[in-house]
């Protein structure tokens, strides 16, 4: 029998199916652990606060999120593991009606994040960095943009329609149908180069719970080889029944989207990457953790 329910946070996009194969399909039965699944819409900054207030105790987040939360002292969770080693193209989108038509005009406007700390605000720093508009601003990027907080993609949609933002930054096919219907407009993408989710736990989870855990990612593990193995057919059905996306739309993601072969194990230099970017960005003090620190390493097996 299971000793604990370890709560898993995730967001409710296409990447996160291979959840609802391992509950629905008994795999965290099979694997003798009781899992509740936690939809945090908010993304990475969301589960980071939930994972604080114990509200969740194992998410799957973006991997510059969970690296510059744990570099700014958020010490309640460490990385075990990753989830989708492929990394995550980020849409730029605007308003239908927006005076912005490029990039190039993004300077010094103002951007609708989810949260603070969550991948859609950390990416306004990687996206000024590329651009070279932090430079002479100190590494300051609130010198470039301003923040508009909103909590869920409903609502960066909205401001960006009603000229309370200038634009925002969300996971390319989320995006798509709001593009393909006309509410937003793309006029450019960036994509870090990092895997796109780790797991992190919570710090308690690993040191009373440390077994569980490993038996919970070996049965995500499993769902995600069958989500894989059957992306021609019925995983193809299942992403467009879940998420109404088009078949095309779902196809042409699973020709960029590729799960880590073992969940627990997690690349050094990926994080070493993702530690040097973020510090170039203005996000990370110099030196920057290092990825012993990042990782819990009775869980994660770093490579």
């Amino acid at each position: 029998m299971a000793t604990t329910t370890i709560k898993i946070g995730y967001v409710p996009e296409h990447f996160s199916t291979p959840l609802y194969i391992a509950r629905d399909q008994g795999f965290f039965e099979e694997n003798s652990v009781s899992v509740q699944l936690v939809c945090c819409p908010g993304g990475t900054g969301e589960m980071t606060q939930k994972l604080q207030n114990r509200e969740i105790d194992l998410a799957i987040a973006l991997t510059e999120g969970l690296v510059a939360g744990i570099s700014k002292g958020q010490d309640w969770y460490k990385i075990v593991g990753t989830y989708v080693d492929a990394p995550l193209c980020w849409a730029i989108s605007t308003g239908s009606q927006s005076k912005h038509g490029s990039i190039d005009t993004l300077n010094h406007s103002k951007v609708a994040i989810s949260r603070y700390g969550s991948g859609s605000h950390i990416m306004a720093y990687v996206l000024a960095d590329q651009q070279g508009w932090l430079e002479g601003n100190n590494n300051n990027e609130s010198d470039v943009f301003g923040f508009n907080v909103l909590n869920n993609f409903q609502a960066m949609r909205d401001s960006v329609n009603d000229n309370s933002s200038d634009f925002f930054m969300w996971e390319t096919f989320t995006t798509k149908p709001y593009h393909d219907s006309g509410e937003v407009r793309r006029i450019g993408q960036i994509t870090p180069p990092w895997p796109a989710f780790l797991f992190a736990a919570h710090v308690d989870l690993l040191q009373n719970h440390a077994a569980d855990l490993q038996r919970t990612l070996k049965a995500i593990q499993k769902a995600t080889d069958l989500f894989v193995a059957q992306k021609e057919d019925t995983s193809v059905q299942l992403v467009m029944n879940i998420l109404n996306y088009k078949e095309e739309d779902v196809r042409n993601w699973f020709k960029t989207v590729s799960y880590a072969k073992d969940h627990s194990h997690v690349s050094s230099r990926a994080l070493q990457v993702t530690v040097s970017t973020l510090i170039k960005a203005g996000v990370v003090n110099a030196p920057g953790p290092s990825p012993e620190t990042l990782c819990d390493l009775q869980v994660a097996v770093l490579e």
